[in-house]
């Protein structure tokens, strides 16, 4: 199983979320977040007081999903993420040795039903 983190720019995610759905990714997790450094979106930054750091607003897409459908993931955002511009977003792929479904106790990716 492959974990994916995927940081995009929130204008993109509607569209993101909608065709990670067609290729059957059944369950994520969507927060909005902020971005500080050089990942920000240069013409997107805004000085916060609280933070006292530069920082740009993304959305942050968090998936399991099994080996073989992790490159038709990465692709799909990809696709549908990239616009060209700096502050695109970046995508983590990172393994997952297991995982358990608290209600049934299923481990593995049956455990992600």
């Amino acid at each position: 199983m492959k974990e994916i983190k995927a940081y995009i720019r929130p204008e993109r995610a509607d569209t993101v979320i909608s065709h990670l759905e067609a290729i059957g990714i059944n369950g994520m997790t969507v927060i909005d977040v902020s971005l500080l450094g050089s990942w920000a979106d240069k013409k997107e930054l805004n000085i916060s007081m609280e933070y006292c750091q530069r920082y740009s607003k993304a959305v942050k897409i968090e998936l399991i999903c099994s080996d073989d459908l992790a490159d038709i993931v990465v692709g799909s955002i990809l696709d549908h993420a990239h616009s060209g511009q700096p502050g695109d977003g970046k995508i983590f792929v990172t393994n997952v040795e297991d995982a358990v479904s608290i209600r049934t106790k299923m481990h593995g990716i049956d455990a992600l039903a």
